[in-house]
């Protein structure tokens, strides 16, 4: 008797069973899952890595290594979300016209391909979150097997366990605008200045998942509440005080209540605060 693991699995495998495939690959454990089940059960598969100023260049550069040592034919595909006026903008809708970008991008370059579906990694647990990128999916019919299926995080995290893949405990990365406050104009300056704070406090902390939130003069750093105590350490501190201050920041702060994924919505209405 298969165990519920197991069902999941052989769901998606049957969901790409015979198709010619592209993957919308990130590098991280939903896409990853999503791109060794198509390599098993697709008739073709193309991956495709978007290289945009939104995204960490080392989530790009590990998704490129990942790609490279599996020997497969992959597409690394520029995109610049910033030459769209209502990206840089950066009202409540930007996530819908920078996917809408994004991906119109990708149904272009992989039209030589003939490709059934084009799949990404939304999950049913993204539904809790404010996600009007989802709007751009849907309308360029864009497919989404977890949310399909009906398939959590904790799922995929379970089945890259299962499937032993190297992403398996890979913390989660989202894109850099996510980091700034709706109405606030974003820029390439803003963007590689909380990258680099991000680098910094990593660095010096030793921790994988945090969040710079820019506020122009004020960097507001988000990390869980079990690790905020790191941050005592007067020697520790006084680094990243002295690099987010070279990056351009006045103030840095810490905040109380920890990381929080969607921390930039809790203004919007319906979103759990």
């Amino acid at each position: 008797m298969k165990t519920m693991i197991q069902e999941t699995k052989s769901d998606l495998l049957n969901y790409f069973r015979d198709k010619k495939v592209v993957v919308a690959f990130s590098g991280g454990v939903d896409s990853a899952v999503l791109l060794e089940l198509a390599l098993e059960s697709a008739k073709e598969v193309l991956p495709v890595t978007i290289k945009s100023s939104l995204v960490p260049g080392s989530e790009i550069d590990f998704a490129i290594k990942y790609l490279e040592e599996k020997d497969l034919h992959f597409i690394v595909h520029y995109v610049n979300p910033l030459e769209n006026e209502k990206v840089v903008h950066n009202d409540e809708r930007r996530c819908y016209f920078c996917k809408k970008l994004i991906f119109e991008s990708i149904i272009e370059a992989t039209r030589y391909f003939s490709p059934d579906i084009i799949v990404e990694g939304s999950n049913v647990s993204d539904l809790s979150d404010y996600r009007p990128g989802l709007d751009a999916i849907k309308e360029l019919k864009i497919k989404s097997p977890y949310l399909k299926l009906k398939i959590t995080k904790s799922q995929i995290k379970e089945l890259a366990e299962e499937m032993d893949l190297k992403v398996a405990k890979k913390p989660a990365t989202t894109c850099l605008a996510t980091r700034i406050p709706y109405g606030q104009q974003i820029n390439e300056e803003r963007l590689r200045r909380i990258e680099e704070a991000e680098l910094i406090i990593k660095a010096v902390i030793g921790i994988e998942i945090l969040r710079v939130r820019d506020h122009n003069e004020i960097a507001r750093i988000e990390v869980s509440e079990d690790k905020i105590e790191l941050f005592l350490d007067k020697k520790k501190r006084k680094a990243i005080t002295e690099g987010l201050k070279n990056l351009g920041f006045s103030y840095i702060t810490i905040d109380l209540v920890g990381y929080k994924q969607g921390s930039m919505n809790i203004n919007i209405p319906g979103v759990e605060k």
